[in-house]
């Protein structure tokens, strides 16, 4: 029987989405409220003010701007002008991808909702659909997600190629989980060949983040490998520290910043 992986039960924070909402009748009106949501958010002419743009956000998803539905969501899941409020948020985050307008990391939480059973019913396919979008972009925490979908079979045949793969784009974007999984199925040859050096080093670099199993596994592996092995393990751990450490930090869901906003209407 296959180990079983370590499984992500953590939302990281979030991208601004840049990609182009599907076209929809333009509304004059949830223009405005936008653009004086943005100023109100960034402080642009007047004080920062995120209550404000969280309400000016929420008329305008009430008029089915996808945008607007995009942001209010997000705003509402990371509690940004307001207490946190994931069920809501992620309710419209999901109309919003169904309108179009979606990022990475907006896909990875709907992904991650329907894999958990959380705020909407559990659904496999459907958290396959989603995180393979978001895989696809380059979200950290779809990739994880979704390689656990692959290496248990759920959804679909198992896959542990694809789930080596994923875990490892993963992992080389600084997922503690990530890397002891990949770790994991290097030294016992899942989806790959076996090789030992490769496993001790993704699992002393998640050690290294905090990992306690990855620093066990670690330490049981190395009894096993001579010492050509270990000196091997030990420079292929410090490429990838210093691989990993070059990655930026993730960002939360916000409005795209622009030049020269203007509102030439107030409501």
């Amino acid at each position: 029987m296959k180990p079983l992986l370590f499984f992500l039960l953590f939302l990281g924070l979030l991208l601004p989405n840049t990609s182009l909402a599907l076209d929809q009748p333009a509304d004059s009106t949830a223009q405005r409220l936008k653009a004086l949501a943005y100023r109100a958010y960034y402080g642009v002419g007047e004080p920062v003010n995120l209550s404000r743009a969280l309400d000016l956000y929420r008329q305008a998803a009430e008029r089915a701007d996808s945008e607007a539905e995009y942001i209010y969501g997000g705003m509402l899941f990371q509690g940004q002008g307001g207490d946190a409020d994931k069920r809501y948020g992620f309710k419209w985050l999901l109309k919003a991808a169904e309108h179009g307008k979606t990022s990475p990391e907006s896909l990875a939480i709907i992904g991650a909702m329907y894999l958990r059973g959380s705020m909407v019913p559990q659904n496999f396919l459907e958290a396959k659909k989603w995180l393979d979008q978001g895989a696809r972009q380059g979200s950290m925490a779809a990739c994880t997600d979704l390689a656990y979908l692959y290496y248990h079979g759920l959804g679909g045949e198992r896959d542990y190629e694809k789930a080596l793969a994923l875990y490892e784009q993963a992992a080389l974007q600084g997922d503690v989980l990530a890397q002891a999984n990949t770790g994991l199925m290097y030294a016992t040859g899942t989806g790959t060949g076996m090789d030992r050096a490769k496993g001790y080093a993704w699992y002393s670099l998640a050690a290294s983040r905090g990992n306690t199993v990855a620093a066990i596994n670690r330490n049981q592996l190395m009894v096993e490998m001579s010492w050509e092995e270990l000196n091997r393990a030990q420079t292929i751990s410090l490429e990838l520290y210093r691989r990993v450490e070059k990655i930026e930090q993730p960002k939360m869901i916000a409005p795209p910043v622009q030049s020269g906003v203007e509102v030439s209407a107030k409501l």
